[in-house]
C-alpha cells in the first residue's frame, strides 16, 4: 500500500468535492504533492458555475478551497472537519480556464490543523483568491467508513500510512505563523 495521491483514493465516488461519479459536484483531483507537501492541481470551473456570466460563483469557489484544505488534511492522515475558514477574493474567477488551486498546512495543534490555500493562474502571476482555514481533527473510528462509503475497506490503514509518511511536513513548517505566506 502506497500514501494516498489523489482525494479520490480516500473518499467516495459520490462525494461532492472528489466523486467521479457525482455529475453535480466539482470532480476535482486533489492531486497530494510529495515534494511540496501541498495539495496542488489545476482545475477549469464549468460554465454552469457561472455567478456573474464568465464568472465563478464565490459559494462554488469557496466549496474547491474549502474541499482543497480538506482534502489535504486527509493526504496527511487525518479526517477533519471544517472549523473556520476565510478568503479575500482578489479578482473575478473565470470560468472555462485553467487554474492552479493549492493548499498547504502551516500550523498543527493537538485537535486542530492550520492551513492557507490559494487559487492563481496556471504561471501564478494573477491570484484570484487567497484563504486560509481551521479544521477540527476527528477521531478516524467513528467516520472511516463514512469517508470512503464503505467501498474501501483499508481506508483507515491508509490515513494512518499518510500520517506515518508525512509526518514531516509538520515539522517542517512548525515556526510559520499562520499569517504567513507559503514559502517557496
Amino acid at each position: 500500500m502506497k500514501p494516498s495521491l489523489l482525494g479520490h483514493e480516500i473518499h467516495h465516488d459520490t462525494c461532492f468535492g472528489c466523486g467521479k461519479n457525482n455529475p453535480y459536484g466539482l470532480q476535482a483531483d486533489f492531486s497530494f504533492d510529495d515534494k511540496s507537501g501541498e495539495v496542488r492541481f489545476t482545475y477549469k470551473f464549468p460554465r454552469h458555475y457561472n455567478g456573474a456570466p464568465g464568472f465563478s460563483h464565490g459559494g462554488v469557489i469557496s466549496t474547491l478551497m474549502d474541499e482543497t484544505m480538506g482534502a489535504l488534511c486527509f493526504h496527511l492522515g487525518y479526517i477533519v472537519m471544517t472549523d473556520t475558514m476565510s478568503y479575500k477574493f482578489l479578482k473575478a474567477t473565470p470560468v472555462e480556464n485553467e487554474l492552479l488551486a493549492r493548499a498547504w498546512p502551516i500550523q498543527k495543534e493537538k485537535r486542530k490543523i492550520h492551513l492557507q490555500c490559494s487559487l492563481t493562474s496556471l504561471d501564478e502571476s494573477i491570484t484570484y483568491v487567497k484563504g486560509e482555514g481551521v479544521f477540527h481533527i476527528l477521531p478516524p473510528r467513528f467516520f472511516v467508513r463514512k469517508l470512503d462509503g464503505g467501498q474501501h475497506f483499508d481506508a483507515y490503514e491508509l490515513l494512518e500510512l499518510n500520517k506515518k509518511e508525512r509526518a514531516h511536513f509538520f515539522d517542517r513548517i512548525r515556526d510559520y505563523s499562520p499569517n504567513q505566506e507559503n514559502p517557496k
